[in-house]
């Protein structure tokens, strides 16, 4: 099956056949809410896009979108959820060329949205499908690794994670990992670092399970800037310990939220691991660095 999984995405996502001698270097902008911003081109068209390992598939916004003549519409679509459980169905478009830096990606699907956001769209872990990708939160750079430089980072690392990775008919790709609340719970919970930095966002269904009070704690209900006509039960609490599998790293006087409607089992930011993580898709693990 993991055969399988892999050929699919060989066939869909096409990458430039020279291979690399060097690792490619992207810088980015880190906001005050730890997303993640990089400048990319989409069939030469130049924009600023947040780099998303929740996204699932790569997303323009319309207005961004209409600038690209070449943009080519297909008959099919996708359907996908927000974490906050609104379906999203969304016409699948084929770009020419992604440029991001000098990585340079061809054939790759996107979804357009028409939305009122700051940025030009959210590049995902779809590019990055057959190559490592490091984020260096330290020098702020996204870097595209060769054979050779991800293993300098294995033999310079202090823990590797393994992670989940799960597909969805060559179209969308997204990583998740396990952690333990309080040293009693166990979950898989979805690794995004589009939710930014200090997000620990976990299922309601989990209070009970971890004793937490809901009458002493504080309730906010909140509409779906997608759909504002669906809202979700934010309770807002602090966990003692939260921790990796192996308890490799681990964060205590945990800010968190529990979700009504969530979908996953938990969603949090990715930079609580460590300041330089390697994502392997093809390895199922992430490569840390403290």
């Amino acid at each position: 099956m993991k055969n399988l999984l892999f050929t699919i995405f060989f066939t869909s996502f096409v990458v430039f056949s020279q291979e690399r001698k060097e690792p490619v270097i992207i810088p980015f902008q880190l906001t005050p809410n730890g997303h993640i911003l990089i400048n990319a081109k989409v069939n030469g068209v130049e924009g600023k896009f947040i780099f998303d390992t929740g996204a699932g598939m790569n997303l323009l916004i319309k207005k961004f979108a209409d600038k690209i003549s070449d943009l080519e519409k297909t008959h099919h679509f996708h359907t996908g959820h927000r974490a906050t459980g609104e379906e999203i169905m969304s016409d699948i478009w084929n770009s020419k060329l992604i440029e991001i830096s000098d990585f340079k990606f061809k054939k790759d699907v996107c979804a357009v949205y028409d939305l009122d956001f700051p940025i030009d769209g959210l590049i995902s872990l779809t590019p990055f499908v057959n190559t490592p990708l490091t984020i260096d939160f330290k020098k702020k750079q996204l870097v595209v690794e060769t054979a050779e430089s991800v293993n300098k980072r294995v033999a310079a690392a202090d823990f590797e994670m393994p992670i989940k990775v799960h597909y969805d008919k060559g179209i969308t790709v997204a990583i998740a990992t396990n952690v333990t609340l309080n040293d009693q719970l166990s979950l898989l919970v979805n690794l995004d670092s589009g939710a930014g930095s200090g997000v620990f966002r976990f299922n309601a269904r989990y209070l009970e399970s971890l004793a937490i009070d809901t009458l002493s704690t504080e309730v906010q209900v909140r509409a779906s800037m997608f759909k504002p006509e669906h809202s979700n039960k934010f309770y807002f609490t602090k966990l003692n310990k939260l921790s990796t599998a192996k308890n490799q790293t681990e964060i205590n006087n945990v800010k968190a939220q529990f979700i009504t409607g969530l979908i996953h089992e938990g969603i949090m930011g990715i930079d609580w691991i460590g300041e330089i993580i390697t994502i392997d898709l093809q390895g199922q693990r992430l490569v840390v660095q403290k």
